[in-house]
Order: C-alpha cells, then sequence, then structure tokens
C-alpha cells in the first residue's frame, strides 16, 4: 500500500480553490446585496410619490455609523479596521449611487487640501463624482443647490479663520445639517491629523453615541468659562470649539458649542440658551462619534 504525500505546491494549490470559494460567496452576497437595495429605493421613490416630493435623500449618515460600528465590535485578527471600514464604505457609497445622484464637494484650505481630499474619497469611494474648491463659500453654494451632494469642510477649531460655520449660524445658509465627521477611524498618533465635518441636505439623527453642535450669538464677548456657564444653566454641558465676530448693524460675538450627546432641533434647552447677552441659539446639527483607537495592524 502506498501513502501519498501531500507537496507545497498541492497544498498551496488547495488554499488558493478555498479563497477563490470565498471570492465567489462574497462576490455572490454583494449581488444579493444590490438586489435589496435597489428593492429599498423603489420603495422609497414611491412613497415619496405618494407624498408629493419629487425625490429622496438616500444618503443616511446616522445608519452607516451604526452599521461601522457593528462591524467594527466585532472584528479581530490581523485585518486592519481601517481596511475593513474603506471596503465597507466603498460598498455603502456605491450603493447610495444606485439609488440616486450623489456627490461630494470638498474644501480643505489651501494648505491642507490634499489632506481633505484623500479624506472625503476614502469615505465616499473611488467611483463617487468628487470636485476640490478653493473657497468654502463654493462648498457651501453648490451643496444648498443640489439635494444629492454633500460638502466637506474643515473642522472649526479655536483660532481657526475659516469661519464657513456662521451662515448656518445666522440663518444665511439654510436647508442644510452638519451631519457627520471625518475621518470615521481615529488612532491615537495620528491625533493632529486633518479632521472635517460633513454638510447635507439630511436630517441629525440619533445614533447613541453622539455630539451635538450649536451655535449661540452674543451681543458681549464671552470667555471659553462664561460660555460653558450658559450652556450649563440652560441644561448643557458643552465646550467651545470656535468663536467668530460679525457685523450685521452692531457687532455680534458667535460661538460654536460641542455638546456630548443628541439634541432635537425642538429641545426646549435650545430656547432656554436665549437670555441676555445670548440673542440666538441654533442647533447646526452633529454627528456619530469616529471611532477611536490605539493601533490598527502596525
Amino acid at each position: 500500500m502506498t501513502s501519498e504525500t501531500t507537496t507545497p505546491e498541492q497544498a498551496l494549490a488547495d488554499v488558493r480553490k478555498e479563497i477563490d470559494a470565498i471570492d465567489d460567496a462574497l462576490h455572490d452576497l454583494l449581488l444579493k446585496r444590490t438586489e435589496l437595495v435597489v428593492a429599498v429605493a423603489e420603495a422609497k421613490a414611491r412613497a415619496a410619490s405618494e407624498a408629493g416630493e419629487g425625490s429622496f435623500v438616500a444618503f443616511r449618515p446616522a445608519r452607516e455609523a451604526e452599521v461601522l460600528r457593528r462591524l467594527a465590535a466585532r472584528h479581530e485578527g490581523r485585518l486592519p479596521l481601517r481596511v475593513l471600514v474603506r471596503l465597507w464604505r466603498e460598498i455603502m457609497s456605491a450603493m447610495t449611487r444606485i439609488q440616486g445622484p450623489f456627490r461630494v464637494d470638498v474644501h480643505g484650505g489651501e494648505s491642507k487640501a490634499l489632506g481633505f481630499w484623500d479624506i472625503a474619497r476614502n469615505y465616499y469611494g473611488s467611483t463617487t463624482p468628487m470636485e476640490l474648491h478653493g473657497e468654502a463659500r463654493e462648498v457651501l453654494r453648490r451643496v444648498s443647490q443640489d439635494r444629492s451632494a454633500v460638502g466637506i469642510l474643515p473642522e472649526p477649531e479655536a483660532g481657526d479663520g475659516d469661519h464657513w460655520w456662521v451662515g448656518l449660524a445666522t440663518g444665511g445658509v439654510t436647508g442644510m445639517r452638519i451631519v457627520a465627521r471625518l475621518p470615521f477611524v481615529e488612532l491615537e498618533k495620528d491625533s493632529e491629523a486633518a479632521r472635517a465635518l460633513v454638510l447635507a441636505h439630511s436630517s441629525f439623527d440619533r445614533t447613541g453615541d453622539d455630539t451635538a453642535l450649536v451655535a449661540i450669538s452674543s451681543t458681549e464677548s464671552l470667555s471659553d468659562t462664561r460660555v460653558a456657564a450658559l450652556a450649563k444653566a440652560a441644561g448643557f454641558d458643552g465646550r467651545r470649539i470656535a468663536s467668530a465676530n460679525v457685523e450685521n448693524g452692531s457687532a455680534a460675538h458667535l460661538y460654536l458649542i460641542a455638546v456630548p450627546h443628541h439634541i432635537e432641533e425642538s429641545d426646549e434647552r435650545l430656547q432656554a440658551l436665549i437670555a441676555a447677552p445670548v440673542t440666538d441659539a441654533r442647533l447646526l446639527g452633529g454627528y456619530a462619534n469616529p471611532l477611536h483607537i490605539e493601533r490598527d495592524g502596525e
């Protein structure tokens, strides 16, 4: 009786066959997922038509964040989490475009334009139509005129001279919300990396781990401590992340406040914020908090 010994070449061939079978299974599941998305899109289109609306917005940032968090929670092994998220972002972006038009307008300032472009491309896919703009106001203009577009703008911070958020804070820019923050996976060592906010014709929906962005107008210049105290008196735990001065008849001081939880437009605490010296308070939107990790496959 002769015993057969598997050669290294035969063992490698067997592994490759198994990988091919996995690739086929993944492909079949993607095709099935696409069929389901098409069915969902048709149902949404019917609902929009019955409601007298011309179209629907397929972009759902809160739902997307929930999916990525669920996958991250079950992820293990040597595949970097950022690779997993990039793969799913390609799938999600493609599925969004299957449901209807979808494009991205990007502004990152002169010094960091390439970084913001990479952030946008990594999150919204390699085939999504995307355009880079030298001025934030051009991003705001284009997104305001197109419900299928999202805008990528630098996250405001103290001392930042790019006050693109002022239009939202004063009511000059309407119909849009801040709905996401990027990148969605943040490495501890990249704490100084560029961060962006996403502006869209979409709602700021609850995910269970969110940050809301509220803007207040004041007749007086306020310290960080005073801003936090005013927010606390209204029932918020908030901190100032940016400020700006505008001339609109009389000098006005604007403050952008980050609140560590979800807020509805109808929240009574927004109205409670309006007491001298605060003359106005607006919810600008917010985002599902990104995933923070110490290392990723290094």
